[in-house]
């Protein structure tokens, strides 16, 4: 049995700092729980800020240490590690990759965010016509690689990030094979391939299960994990073709499913909350679709819900207490109740000339959500019932991946840099 002094130094380890190793943070949700955050961008807030190439991955964090990929040349990237004490570079490990198509203004090479635990840093990304995967230890040695995890035929390029559960990796590939009656794939090869669901062995990089399923339209959302009744845990993922799926971890055993048939894309990841889990569908311009889900039963069962207008389709939801936050791609920032979807409020989000929009998900902790614009502001609001902008400042260029929150720090990266905000005073 531990002793109490003991118990209480795991509790104090285990919690003296949010977790944000992976995507948006504790299981997805862009919730960290933590004091001291900015209301503002200015020089007493800015604690540094350092350049980076190209790559629109979103930071993540491990103790003193935060994680990106980058762009490095015509051909290569890497995961840098930088201090989130001065920014100052701690390693990068660099990779060479076969360029392949893509969305050159909306993507990049460098566009699937790390997931780092305490074993080990783990990436999946695209090169040539595979899903690559690797695993680096904490001072950026390669451990393994897995260099053609499965084939993928490119429209947009990729962008789902890494996750890890229980000892395994998950990683995604979906695709279609036609665009506007266009044959995407190359060769015969090619047109064998089916979309899927993989499980490495996170130790070794070696396929544990593979979940084969209908080709879909290109899919950038990344999956939350579930706690299942009775022991175990899932993987909640969504597709145009498969809908919205519970994944067993250990197996990749399809669990439940609900409505394979979405007719539109899933870029903006779920958001799941007290067994109730919810995503959004689109298109560039198209009518939105969106999943809300009673998990508590067997089955998932849907879930009345109003529906406004001005869905996100890229950006994901954002979950606070009993209250959701929607922000429109167009920049509108919808409060709806969590489970109903009654508008509590909706306001069009400003930046530091006027309006914005939006790529980036809205992140929170310490009372403020943090929306990140395309035009290079961080514009910053109060949680809560009624809207309340406290801020908007401009930084160096256009955002399109997610911040990142740290101990009393807030990591935002833009086009060319990757600044640390927070405040120089210790606070009490």
């Amino acid at each position: 049995m531990k002793s109490p002094v003991l118990f209480l130094l795991c509790a104090v380890s285990a919690f003296a700092a949010p977790d944000w190793g992976r995507f948006r943070g504790p299981n997805g949700s862009g919730v960290a729980q933590t004091t001291g955050l900015p209301s503002t961008v200015d020089a007493a807030s800015t604690l540094w800020k350092v350049p980076l190439g190209k790559g629109w991955s979103s930071p993540v964090i491990w103790g003193e240490m935060v994680l990106v990929t980058a762009e490095t040349a015509a051909n290569k990237r890497a995961v840098i590690a930088l201090s989130v004490n001065d920014g100052s570079e701690l390693w990068r490990h660099e990779e060479t990759f076969e360029p392949h198509n893509l969305h050159r203004t909306y993507n990049s090479f460098a566009s699937s965010s790390p997931f780092v635990d305490a074993q080990r840093i783990y990436i999946n990304w695209s090169s040539g016509p595979m899903i690559q995967a690797l695993a680096l230890d904490h001072q950026g040695k390669l451990l393994w690689r897995n260099d053609k995890v499965t084939g993928y035929v490119h429209e947009h390029g990729t962008g789902v990030s890494a996750l890890v559960v229980d000892g395994v990796m998950i990683v995604r590939s979906e695709f279609d094979y036609e665009k506007n009656g266009k044959d995407l794939t190359t060769s015969a090869d090619q047109k064998q391939w089916k979309s899927c669901i993989v499980g490495l062995d996170a130790s070794s990089g070696k396929e544990v299960w593979r979940h084969e399923m209908p080709n879909c339209l290109n899919t950038f959302s990344t999956p939350v994990v579930r706690e299942v009744p009775g022991g175990g845990r899932e993987v909640i993922c969504a597709n145009t073709g498969s809908g919205v799926m519970g994944l067993d971890v250990k197996t990749g055993k399809l669990n439940w499913q609900h409505n394979p048939g979405y007719s539109q894309r899933s870029l903006g990841s779920g958001v799941l909350s007290d067994n109730f889990y919810f995503c959004t569908f689109g298109t560039g311009g198209g009518v939105k679709e969106i999943a809300a889900l009673d998990l508590t039963g067997a089955k998932p069962k849907p879930v009345s819900f109003d529906i406004p207008k001005g869905l996100p389709y890229v950006p994901s939801p954002l979950v606070i207490g009993d209250k959701m936050y929607l922000l429109g791609d167009g920049g509108i920032l919808r409060c709806v109740e969590f489970k109903t979807g009654k508008v509590i409020y909706e306001e069009r989000v400003e930046g530091s000339a006027g309006s914005a929009k939006f790529f980036s998900s809205p992140v929170a902790g310490d009372g403020k959500i943090y929306c990140a614009s395309q035009q290079g502001d961080l514009i910053i609001v109060k949680a809560g019932p009624k809207y309340e902008r406290l801020s908007a400042s401009k930084l160096d260029g256009p955002v399109n991946s997610v911040p990142a929150i740290g101990e009393k720090k807030l990591f935002v990266r833009t086009a060319g840099s990757l600044y640390c905000l927070g405040s120089k005073t210790p606070l009490p």
